[in-house]
C-alpha cells in the first residue's frame, strides 16, 4: 500500500493545554484530543461541578467520559 504522503504540522497533533506534542493523547468525545493527564488534571479541577468540558469547544459532558489512550493519533505523533 502506498503512502499518501500527508503532512500533519506540528500545531495538529499538539495538545492545546500543556502546548507541547500529544503523549499518550485521548479523543474526547466532542472530536478533540489532549494529553491523557492533561485532560485527566483539567477535569479533576471541574470535579466539583459534576459537569465536564472540552477546553477547545466547551461542549459539557455528564457523566465524565472514560479516556483511553488513541493509539493511531499516538503513532501519528511518535512518527515525527
Amino acid at each position: 500500500m502506498a503512502q499518501s504522503g500527508v503532512q500533519l504540522d506540528e500545531e495538529t497533533i499538539c495538545c492545546s493545554i500543556c502546548l507541547d506534542l500529544l503523549k499518550d493523547p485521548a479523543t474526547i468525545p466532542c472530536g478533540h484530543s489532549y494529553c491523557i493527564n492533561c485532560i485527566k488534571t483539567h477535569w479533576d479541577e471541574e470535579d466539583q461541578k459534576k459537569i465536564y468540558s472540552c477546553p477547545q469547544c466547551r461542549q459539557t459532558f455528564k457523566p465524565r467520559p472514560v479516556l483511553v489512550k488513541s493509539t493511531m493519533l499516538a503513532v501519528l505523533v511518535e512518527e515525527r
